[in-house]
């Protein structure tokens, strides 16, 4: 009998590595988990740890620390390795001390062999997607940057705090870059199928503060904000990350915002750039795109997105 095994790889066993790392075995989302990391034994220390607990998870997942033969037939790598983020500082900012660790990561992955999902977790994400894209050769339904998905469902739990409501009754996407540009467009979002604005507005009364403008601000500083608090972020990006990994391997076909190849699809009239926008994700990756229609002035901040992100390419488009 041939049993399907699936193995996913991880790169980089800090904080957030390690929190991917623990979501995706707690939920039993894979048969074998690989950990990769400059360090080792630390690796090996979080592996142990990790494993100590196996008996409590719902099933068994095996854990253990591997090199770059390890990714040759992975049907995921995710690459979360990077330089420690300064507090205040941005995403873009962070690109010259990460596509220095990022590089040479992805050419050690390929030297394997590997022809699987890639998935980039790393800051600037939509820079290095569109960076391990062009670095790997991997078809672009590939390579997929975590993108909005976060910046999403942080939108979700902003509404739901300022209306009290379930943010899983609230129907949006955050869009374009994963960082300032980033922007709701709001003429999509919903609350239990009611355009969002028509629902404030037929409750003035209960929600005086809550604005448009106050939510989208508010769904952009988040990190930012956790960051000042706590240092960095966890686990948030673990759960969005883990998500995408479930929706892959068990070729769910779910529709999540997250970065990939912008190249002529329907209206958005972009190319060669990676940017957030809501596709299908299924076992082979990035599958159909949802066309959102945005109005005018919607369409203008994506083009201003995209615009930021390619800028930030062309810095290191020498370096392919």
């Amino acid at each position: 009998m041939d049993v399907r095994r699936s193995r996913v790889v991880v790169v980089g066993t800090g904080h957030v590595g390690m929190t991917v790392v623990s979501t995706i075995v707690a939920n039993g989302l894979c048969n074998e988990v690989v950990l990769i990391n400059r360090t080792p034994q630390r690796a090996q220390g979080e592996a142990m740890d990790l494993a100590d607990g196996e008996e409590f998870f719902s099933r068994y997942t095996k854990i253990r620390v591997g090199d770059w033969s390890d990714c040759a037939d992975a049907d995921i790598v995710i690459i979360t390795a990077g330089a420690r983020p300064i507090p205040g500082q941005s995403r873009l900012s962070e690109l010259g001390a990460d596509i220095d660790i990022v590089d040479p990561i992805l050419k050690s992955v390929m030297a394997s062999g590997f022809d699987g999902m890639l998935i980039m977790v790393s800051n600037p994400v939509d820079v290095l997607a569109w960076f391990a894209w062009k670095r790997t050769g991997l078809p672009s339904r590939q390579v997929i940057g975590t993108g909005t998905a976060l910046d999403t469902a942080r939108m979700k739990t902003i509404i739901a705090e300022r209306t009290h409501l379930d943010p899983r009754t609230v129907g949006d996407y955050v869009i374009g870059e994963h960082g300032d540009s980033q922007f709701i467009p709001w003429s999509t979002v919903n609350i239990v199928g009611k355009p969002f604005a028509r629902y404030l507005s037929d409750n003035a009364a209960k929600y005086p503060d809550v604005t448009l403008d106050g939510i989208e601000e508010a769904a952009r500083r988040r990190g930012m904000e956790i960051k000042a608090l706590k240092g960095g972020t966890n686990y948030g990006i673990a759960a969005t990350v883990a998500a995408i990994v479930k929706t892959i391997l068990w070729d769910e076909r779910r529709v999540m915002p997250v970065s990939t190849l912008i190249d002529g699809q329907y209206s958005y009239d972009e190319h060669d750039v990676f940017l957030s926008l809501p596709v299908a994700l299924d076992g082979d990756g990035v599958g159909d795109f949802v066309d959102l229609h945005l109005t005018d002035d919607e369409m203008a901040r994506f083009h201003d997105s995209a615009r930021i992100v390619r800028e930030h390419c062309a810095m290191i488009a020498d370096r392919l």
